[in-house]
């Protein structure tokens, strides 16, 4: 009973590891298990504790010195004193680390979107393959009853060896098309296994996921920049490097060093009091304030270049999407009711029609249902690659 319970439980496992069958389903499986995800996480964990360390306070020192001479009575001093910077640098410092900070979560929002963007074509793809799949299986099983249907009419008189060869080659060709698609589906998987981590997925559906798309091309452009996290990234660089010319500007002030001293010996009294110390920076800080100006400057244009980029890609994806809306849906009136394969064979068989002429109409059929197919996969995603931000 026992041993009953634990097979059960673990096939329940191992079923559940396997119960993917949506586009969506699917990515909610490779977020939790891609690597380069959780590699990118602990690379962000390593970041945020680096910048929090970077506005510790300077070390403190300790010095004791002792001179050697009899008649003051070998004489020691010691010293501790911390030094500070001027103290509006900590203001911009603190300012600076939390934009840093929050600016991980653009980077973080940026991978993970690149990653289920990524795995989402692979997907659709994959659909795209397995329809192909599909459809080239129907189309070899049609070619080998047809040629066993030509061969028998060779041998009775009634065809010719020109329509039996040209038959042959055609289950030829779909037999060689079907095979190179089964790879392409074989690699697809592999693909999206190692995308997964190296764990199985299981994909079996041969529709696209549904996603609304608002037809206003302004609003659409308008929701994409603004949730575009690369931009978002640059914006907040661009904060940034503000905030570091204010910065830079603060360390041309005077530092201060504060410290207690003592004084002791064998002769003399002993001796103790406050040290306080000014550093004046002259030369350490020379051309820093043009170099940060100059940084400013660089990411002002940086982010104004980049998103004039991805509004030219995105009116480019806008262009393509709905031509291609617009060719999918002539071709899904032509293709909605699938009775030219049945009605062109029974033309056949009531000798209404050559078996050249069969083969060429069902050539020029099995080219538009290709060509449909394509179309179809170019439309999803073209359409994915303009809605990612809701990814």
């Amino acid at each position: 009973m026992l041993k009953t319970l634990l097979l059960i439980i673990i096939t329940g496992l191992s079923l559940q590891g396997m119960a993917q069958s949506s586009v969506q389903e699917v990515l909610q499986e490779i977020e939790k298990n891609n690597p380069k995800l959780k590699a990118h996480q602990q690379y962000l964990e390593a970041q945020k504790l680096g910048f929090r360390s970077q506005n510790n306070l300077a070390n403190p020192e300790l010095e004791w010195e002792k001179s050697f001479s009899s008649q003051e009575g070998k004489p020691y001093e010691i010293l501790v004193s911390q030094s500070f910077d001027f103290p509006t640098s900590y203001i911009y410092k603190n300012q600076i680390r939390d934009e840093k900070i929050a600016n991980l979560q653009n980077s973080s929002a940026r991978v993970r979107q690149e990653v289920l963007l990524n795995s989402e074509l692979l997907c659709f793809e994959l659909i795209y393959r397995s329809k192909q799949n599909t459809e080239l299986s129907t189309r070899l099983d049609n070619a080998e009853k047809l040629s066993s249907f030509f061969e028998k009419r060779l041998k009775e008189g009634d065809a010719n060896i020109l329509e039996v060869n040209k038959i042959r080659m055609l289950s030829l060709n779909t037999k060689n098309q079907l095979q190179l698609v089964r790879n392409k589906i074989a690699n697809l998987k592999e693909d999206l296994r190692k995308q997964n981590g190296g764990l199985e997925l299981n994909l079996n559906t041969l529709a696209y996921p549904v996603i609304s798309i608002e037809e206003d091309t302004q609003l659409l452009l308008a929701n994409a920049i603004n949730a575009d996290p690369y931009l978002k990234q640059l914006s907040s660089n661009e904060q940034m490097a503000s905030k570091e010319t204010s910065l830079v500007k603060t360390n041309s002030l005077p530092k201060i060093s504060i410290g207690y001293r003592y004084l002791g010996s064998d002769i003399m009294k002993e001796a103790n009091g406050m040290k306080l110390g000014i550093s004046i920076p002259l030369w350490e800080n020379k051309n820093k304030v043009k170099q940060a100006k100059l940084m400013e400057h660089f990411r002002k244009e940086e982010l104004s270049f980049e998103k004039m980029e991805k509004e030219n890609e995105y009116r480019k994806l806008f262009q393509t999407f709905f031509s291609l809306k617009s060719s999918l849906s002539d071709y899904q009136n032509v293709f909605s009711e699938k009775k030219y394969g049945t009605l062109l064979r029974k033309a056949l068989d009531f000798g209404e029609i050559s078996g050249i002429e069969y083969l060429m109409e069902s050539i020029y059929y099995y080219e538009s249902f290709d060509t449909y197919l394509e179309i179809e996969y170019e439309y999803n995603i073209t359409k994915a690659k303009i809605v990612r931000h809701l990814l």
